[in-house]
This record gives structure tokens, sequence and C-alpha cells, in this order.
């Protein structure tokens, strides 16, 4: 299990919350050598809270995943959940 050591928040898109959308986002990812996200897709979700799920999650940093002692890159499925406040 990849693990997180810098999470941005995704920004709750204006036109989704008076849409009062929510729900949540299914993405794929690889984790990189060093801990990066690259080749970010998305899965499923509203369209109108992807971007702001892409946007948040490229810039995530794991903890490299080590096999053998060595850094190598993990496909990671990641989900992101925006709910609404009452």
């Amino acid at each position: 299990m990849a693990k997180l050591v810098k999470q941005v928040i995704p920004v709750y898109p204006p036109f989704a919350k008076i849409g009062r959308i929510y729900g949540v986002v299914h993405l794929v990812g690889i984790i990189a050598k060093d801990g990066t996200i690259r080749n970010l897709q998305v899965i499923d979700g509203h369209p109108w809270l992807a971007k702001a799920a892409l946007d948040a999650v490229a810039q995530w940093i794991y903890k490299p995943t080590l096999l053998s002692g060595e850094p190598v890159e993990v496909i990671c499925p990641i989900d992101v959940t925006f709910t609404l406040s009452h």
C-alpha cells in the first residue's frame, strides 16, 4: 500500500456547489519511483468534479514503493470524495 506524504485537498468547484453536485471521482495513476503521480486519468465521476480532483491529486506525493530495496513504479487507484456541507 502506497503511503501518502503530501495531500492537496481539491477545491470544490463553485458551479458544482451551486448545482449541489457531490460524489466520488475515481482516478488511476502511476506512482513514479520518486513518489510523484503521473499518467493520471479519470475512470469515473461527475465531470464537474473531475478537473478539481485531477488538479489536486496531480500534486500529491507518495513515499516511493520499494521492491527488494529498490524504488519501483506502481499503478494506483485513487478515489476523491466531494461532499456538501449542510
